[in-house]
């Protein structure tokens, strides 16, 4: 095996597959990127058993003899990085061992075992649709922040996606917050029910970043395929039943408060900053039946915040105190793009919601703690 590269184009190619990439140690082949060298293409391929991801290269190389090799990723894409010519040689050395060759360096590099590396299938599936990067990338965004990091509840790990008719919906709960968001387009997808593991999908951002192409998705009984410019994107998906919320976000409220966003953000990192630091980071809120707000905080450690806040608009009709995650409360206002938020408020020990009069399929959630 026997190849130049452009070595940026090299190190995106890389970086984007890298996503893939396994940390245990006691498999190996998990910890490499998989290389297919043809005379028309090169293909880089890895897999953590959770997600695989595959990048083609078609331009900016030249192979003078083919191959198929595995190398160790964290290290090439160190070297590839620090690079400073614009071509890279990649040549076999022995059975075990690359060369990589730049300018005046020379890297020697021992191959992983090729039969380390699972047999991963990129198919297509009968299930499939499209979908706008742009769309998608709201979706994440607005939603995955809310997942479960608790392993004992594997489907809450994960975000549940529904398609319908001409509607998509995307939920994702810790249990303790709830964020849900409904697209409306002018074409009709599959009848789709599925969980995504929520890493998958913050992962697939990442690589969406920069792009706004329109996304090719194919869904299976147990992996979600997407396709897009020259990456393939497969996540396993999350077996059992996504726990039904729709009982759970109120029809009517008690109380109803329009904000600005930003100066809310601010008011809530200020007041938190003695609770940051604490597994609660609890804050409270208080209404009275004159309509003023106030937001407060105590650390038995550090001392007490409180803030008074000027709604732009309210609805009140009772006077009431309620505590909550900062946390939960200031990731929730962020995931809004509208300037003004409407906090809605069903009582002292119930579900309170986020909303806007601009995003109405947006839905933010949480529940209030005992305090």
């Amino acid at each position: 095996m026997n190849f130049t590269i452009n070595r940026e184009v090299l190190s995106q190619n890389l970086l984007q597959v890298s996503r893939a990439l396994s940390n245990k140690i006691q498999m190996p082949g998990l910890t490499g990127i998989l290389f297919n060298v043809t005379k028309k293409k090169i293909v880089l391929t890895a897999s953590n058993n959770e997600i695989s991801i595959q990048a083609t290269i078609n331009d900016k190389f030249n192979v003078i003899e083919e191959g198929e090799f595995l190398l160790q990723g964290k290290y090439l894409i160190e070297i590839v990085k620090k690079l400073s010519s614009t071509d890279v040689d990649i040549i076999s050395f022995d059975e075990n061992t690359v060369k990589i060759l730049a300018g005046k360096s020379v890297f020697t590099l021992n191959c992983l075992q090729l039969e380390s590396f699972p047999m991963i299938s990129f198919n297509n599936s009968d299930i499939n649709f499209t979908l706008d990067a742009i769309n998608l990338k709201q979706i994440i965004k607005k939603t995955v922040f809310a997942i479960s990091n608790n392993e004992s509840r594997v489907v809450l790990t994960g975000v549940s996606l529904k398609a319908k008719d001409n509607v998509i919906e995307v939920t994702a709960t810790d249990s303790y917050r709830l964020a849900r968001k409904k697209i409306e387009f002018n074409y009709s997808f599959p009848e789709i029910n599925i969980v995504i593991p929520g890493k998958s999908f913050d992962e697939l951002s990442k690589i969406l970043e920069e792009n706004d192409e329109i996304i090719q998705i194919h869904c299976s009984s147990s992996k979600i395929l997407f396709k897009f410019s020259n990456i393939l994107f497969q996540s396993r998906l999350i077996e059992g039943v996504f726990p039904k919320i729709d009982s759970l976000i109120p029809s009517k409220y008690l109380n109803v408060l329009k904000f600005n966003k930003d100066e809310l953000i601010s008011v809530i990192d200020r007041v938190s900053i003695f609770v940051n630091n604490e597994l609660s980071n609890i804050i409270k809120l208080s209404i009275t039946d004159n309509g003023s707000v106030e937001f407060a905080s105590i650390s038995n450690e550090l001392g007490a915040a409180k803030e008074d806040v000027t709604a732009i608009e309210s609805t009140i009709n009772s006077p009431m105190q309620i505590a909550f995650s900062s946390k939960y409360f200031s990731e929730a206002l962020r995931s809004f793009d509208d300037n003004e938020v409407m906090v809605n408020f069903t009582g002292e020990i119930k579900p309170f919601t986020v909303t806007s009069e601009k995003d109405k399929n947006l839905i933010q959630l949480i529940l209030p703690v005992r305090a």
